[in-house]
């Protein structure tokens, strides 16, 4: 039977997450590590230092214990590149040579219905202000200082640059008129809200707006640079439901084609770089959005590329920012060369000074090493006339050497070394030597941390298990209860989860009581996720009858879902959801370490737990409602009112 998620067909959605492994879709971002079944890391969607984020390979769904994000390999790709769920699937159907097709079918979900609506603000609102740049009188002093700086039409037609005037509402008026919810723009990062609280005021004024996009070409931010001398110099958007900083890279979306051809990317500081290089037939240049390269920034790269070009400014800003970027580009298992450029002189300068061919030259095709690049930094600071400059000069430069692990490169530049600093290559090789054991020494109680995945491995599975993921085994300690079921107990009051599941206590960080009937329908649930035969048994004595609105809502979809004839897949129902909330209730639910054997007598305590909290709920309700009627009989009508009030919070709970 064939239907359809999002206008999508559902065989696309199986091909898709069948071909995109969990830890390979997670391990481009996060750097994991095997802990028995799982593989951990620190979660890429909040601020952590201990590692609560955890890939179930069996299942092959991500939970975080953290901030509870949770779902497919889908569910990731749309969080950590701001994707809707049709943008998800359909780069990753491409991306394995997936023929894709959007037919009409089941309608957006609410969280793809908002993004579309801002998806289509900021495309109204990048042409707005592209017109008045180009259009009006407000905007011909920026337009005059775009072509000082050799931006002519054509590359302001090329990446949509615009204008946003000195005023104080004439975007928010813009959006108005064409009937945005002010309030949503404004969560969106498009407007702010004034500081007292009445209405809206753009957010951007009397600056020249970079249009910044995602990987498919669509504006979802802006970066706006000021007319003349100010601070701050540049202003990004916000971070919204569709801008994260951290995982969008300027220019990327129009530089992907070219980077994919050479395989190679040019990363650069600022937009003036990519688009001066972009004129001078560099197509291939990148930048990051004002803040320092991360960990995704790498992942998003290495998709399309092996090499990566590090062009920032020749000042000392600049070069110590490409030395903190080496390393992350070179974990994310990236080639890197650095370009050398005279001190104090950035990229969009020297393009202007001396020409895109030259630039191509004697910058891009002459960039240096990392290694030769280290020992160039570290040199400027060493007198090499002097005895004793070139003597702390070696001291420096040898631990740079040491760390390479070709015996080759180590010669090549322990010789120029040793021309540099007047020292015989012998003499210097043997001090490389014996830093290279004190390198490979493991520090005075430090622990393995165990193996580390860094993506796919050759000749083999990766390195969470091989070829065989198997399904796993949840082990057979801990079970339900210590006796084995509820027993039918009625003053169960609230009841940790982990006093059920015991393991709980060695995965979650938060012990967050539940109360007893959740923890039963939380166990029925798992138990159906991973049996269809305990959901027709659930079916058949419970239905819908779920006190928690979530849990029903799971049960329903579970239901539906079997009665398609599927097979138990945890990651496919969460792609069948398209719901945020429910999709990290059940990812929660599926990482559950409760034992996966059950019996009927297990599924009837639970099944008898819930009911009686729902019976006890329900009598509640009917003596509330007697309650308002004598009420009413009375002529009380303000206490009828405040029952009612009190019966719709119990309907609600």
């Amino acid at each position: 039977m064939s239907t359809e998620y999002g206008n999508i067909p559902e065989e696309t959605i199986d091909a898709v997450l069948k071909q995109h492994d969990i830890v390979e879709t997670v391990g481009r971002f996060v750097h994991l590590t095997k802990q028995g079944k799982y593989m951990k890391g620190l979660c890429p969607f909040h601020s952590e230092k201990t590692p609560s984020f955890t890939v179930t390979p069996d299942r092959q769904i991500f939970y975080c214990y953290g901030c509870g994000m949770g779902g497919n390999a889908i569910k990731f790709r749309m969080e950590i590149e701001g994707l809707s769920f049709p943008e998800a699937v359909k780069i990753m159907a491409e991306e394995v040579h997936i023929p894709f097709q959007s037919t009409g079918g089941k309608p957006e979900s609410p969280q793809d219905r908002e993004t579309g609506r801002l998806l289509q603000a900021y495309e109204w609102s990048e042409k707005f202000y592209h017109f008045l740049l180009k259009n009006t009188e407000h905007g011909r002093p920026a337009l005059e200082y775009l072509r000082g700086r050799g931006i002519g039409d054509k590359l302001i037609d090329q990446f949509r640059i615009g204008f946003a005037p000195d005023r104080w509402d004439t975007l928010v008026q813009f959006l108005d008129k064409r009937s945005f919810d002010l309030a949503e723009m404004e969560k969106g990062g498009l407007i702010s809200a004034r500081q007292s609280g009445d209405g809206y005021v753009d957010r951007f004024r009397g600056r020249i707006m970079f249009p910044i996009a995602n990987r498919s070409g669509k504006t979802i931010a802006f970066a706006g640079r000021i007319l003349g001398e100010g601070h701050p110099k540049y202003v990004n958007s916000p971070e919204s439901r569709l801008f994260n900083k951290s995982r969008v890279l300027y220019n990327f979306d129009q530089a992907r084609s070219a980077i994919r051809k050479q395989r190679q990317a040019i990363l650069f500081e600022g937009y003036g770089d990519v688009i001066a290089a972009w004129e001078a037939g560099v197509h291939n240049g990148i930048a990051t959005m004002g803040t320092s390269l991360t960990e995704q920034h790498a992942a998003m790269i290495k998709t399309a590329a092996d090499e990566v070009l590090v062009c920032y400014d020749g000042d000392n800003a600049g070069q110590n920012a490409a030395l903190k970027s080496i390393p992350i580009l070179e974990q994310a298992g990236l080639q890197v060369k650095v370009a050398m450029l005279p001190a104090g002189v950035d990229p969009d300068d020297y393009i202007r000074s001396n020409g895109g061919e030259r630039f191509v030259r004697q910058v891009v095709e002459d960039a240096a090493s990392t290694t030769k690049f280290r020992l160039a930094t570290l040199r400027r600071g060493y007198k090499l006339n002097e005895e004793n400059g070139r003597l702390d000069y070696a001291k420096a430069a040898l631990p740079v050497i040491a760390a390479l692990g070709s015996p080759t490169e180590r010669e090549v530049y322990l010789r120029e070394l040793s021309s540099e600093v007047d020292v015989s290559f012998e003499s210097l090789k043997q001090d490389c030597n014996l830093i290279r054991q004190e390198q490979s020494r493991p520090a005075p109680g430090q622990e393995d941390p165990g193996p580390a995945y860094s993506g796919p491995q050759p000749g083999g599975g990766g390195q969470y298990g091989g070829k065989g993921r198997g399904r796993g085994d949840y082990g057979n300690k801990g079970g339900f209860g210590k006796k084995g079921g509820f027993g039918g107990g009625n003053g169960y009051g609230n009841a940790a989860e982990e006093d059920f599941f015991p393991q709980q206590r060695r995965t979650r960080p938060n012990r967050d009581l539940l109360p007893a009937h959740q923890a039963a329908e939380r166990r029925l649930l798992f138990l159906m996720l991973q049996d269809r035969q305990v959901c027709d048994y659930v079916a058949q004595r419970l239905g819908d009858e779920f006190n928690t609105p979530d849990y029903a809502a799971i049960a329903a979809y579970l239901y539906a879902f079997y009665a398609q004839d599927r097979d138990p897949d945890s990651s496919r129902f969460i792609a069948s959801l398209q719901d945020e909330k429910l999709e990290k209730a059940v990812s929660s639910i599926v990482m559950m370490e409760g034992a996966r054997e059950w019996s009927e007598q297990e599924l009837d305590d639970c099944i008898k737990q819930i009911r009686s909290q729902g019976n006890l709920r329900s009598s509640g309700i009917e003596r509330k409602r007697e309650e308002m009627m004598r009420a009413e009989k009375d002529g009380d009508f303000l206490l009828a009112a405040q029952i009612a009030s009190e019966i719709i919070a119990l309907e609600r709970q």
